[in-house]
């Protein structure tokens, strides 16, 4: 069962691949040594870098099948189709293997950094390769060639790697997930990025503007990008540069959009204008993208660092506080009510806590924390509380006295702990005990 899962994969893998290229030839048309889409670079890198190094022989034998076919199927010569595969799948694997070789968690930065790595290499690598073959068997010039192989890969990487990479760990959404105002304003932000595309690039509709217009509104789309990725993250983010590219690649090939209306043959320079555009779309979603997503799991972070000191709190029945000198505020972490009975809202003041302190302690506990800044041999202070309610509590007092530079008192800060008595660590003697 763990062969035939591994090759289903690999079939699948290779059918993408096939799809992509196919679609890429399409969309190119007749070329004389590389074209300037090349959308099976991406399919490539992601498969690498989200399949386990040890089951990488099965993708990329699906991989070359797939290349092998689609030049079978456009009646290429298959030497050279072989060596074209050889070129872009073993440059992949081999850039991507070095990228996983430093360990670092594919998420955040780190995954931007590593795709970037990753695309840059196999996009210069392969395009080195690739020209200079066609240099010294069909003497095609270098620079030219490679130029164009190099912006084809890194655009394809860049566009389709964040797409397969975000949704390869797609899991329904649960409560407590997306707010329902971010995804309204994000799918919003979706439909406007999709209208807006389509107008801008098809040609037509804004045929009235002067072609530098044209050319400045094609900033639009990328501000709705930008805002789908905010508000439904990378896998948003993806599909929003997924779409952009669509329109704008369709419609540069048929000869239209602003791309095409600064060429005078939209085969030799918009497709690779429209290539650079996309570029930039997709480094400016994925850098979104994982800031937000750093930024969350601080947040996550802080959130779970909080909860453990709680409940750390709770268990040994502690309080820690600090007290702003100036305002006299008190900011409290803790089970307070759940301890002594009363919400933070009512402890947020001094006078508010003094209230409830043994009118026999509680200038000694003023004194200790407004007056006396001698912090070098600072006992711990027991004291009796009134609370909860109808009750005392035998309190320890443990601060410390935080000082500016000029010696004056910055912060008090401390914690409470509460001393269970005798008659209440002892259980209850109940029928079952008689």
């Amino acid at each position: 069962m763990k062969l035939t899962n591994q090759s289903v994969i690999a079939l699948l893998w290779g059918l993408l691949y096939l799809v992509m290229g196919y679609t890429s030839h399409q969309l190119n048309g007749p070329i004389a040594a590389t074209g300037y889409i090349w959308l099976p670079a991406g399919v490539t890198v992601a498969a690498f870098m989200l399949t386990r190094t040890a089951r990488w022989l099965p993708v990329i034998i699906g991989f070359v099948l797939a290349q092998l076919l689609l030049g079978w199927i456009e009646n290429r010569d298959l030497l050279r189709v072989s060596l074209f595969a050889l070129d872009e799948i073993g440059v992949a694997a081999i850039a991507v293997a070095l990228v996983r070789m430093t360990q670092l968690p594919m998420e955040g930065l780190y995954f931007v950094r590593g795709l970037l790595i990753a695309g840059v290499a196999c996009s210069t690598v392969s395009a080195a390769i690739g020209a200079a073959w066609f240099l010294f068997v069909k003497d095609v010039p270098f620079w030219p060639t490679a130029r164009i192989w190099a912006a084809s890969d890194l655009v394809g990487i860049l566009i389709v790697t964040p797409v397969l990479a975000g949704w390869s760990r797609f899991h329904a959404m649960r409560s407590g997930g997306m707010d329902r105002s971010d995804f309204l304003l994000g799918l919003a932000a979706f439909i406007a990025l999709g209208i807006t595309a389509y107008v801008i690039f098809d040609g037509h509709s804004l045929s009235n503007f002067s072609a530098g217009v044209n050319f400045a509104l094609t900033y639009v789309p990328l501000f709705f990008a930008a805002v789908v990725t905010l508000l439904w993250g990378g896998r948003g983010g993806s599909l929003a540069v997924a779409m952009l590219a669509f329109f704008a690649l369709l419609n540069t090939v048929q000869g239209e959009g602003p791309f095409a209306a600064f060429a005078d043959n939209y085969s030799k320079h918009s497709l690779l204008e429209a290539q650079l555009y996309l570029a930039v779309a997709a480094l400016l979603c994925l850098l979104i993208s994982a800031l937000k997503t750093t930024r969350e799991q601080l947040h996550e972070d802080a959130a779970q660092w909080k909860s453990d000191v709680e409940l750390a709190l709770t268990v040994s029945r502690q309080l820690v506080y600090s007290i702003d000198p100036h305002s006299k505020k008190l900011c409290w972490n803790g089970d307070l009510q759940g301890l002594l009975g009363v919400p933070a809202g009512a402890f947020s003041e001094l006078d508010q806590v003094l209230a409830h302190v043994h009118p026999d302690d509680r200038q000694q506990l003023r004194s200790r924390w407004l007056e006396d800044i001698d912090d070098d041999a600072r006992p711990d202070l027991r004291f009796r509380l009134l609370l909860p309610a109808g009750h005392i509590t035998d309190m320890t007092d443990m601060s410390a006295v935080l000082l500016d530079a000029d010696e004056s008192v910055a912060m008090v800060a401390g914690a409470w702990r509460l001393h269970i008595r005798d008659e209440e660590r002892q259980p209850s003697q109940g029928p079952a005990a008689l």
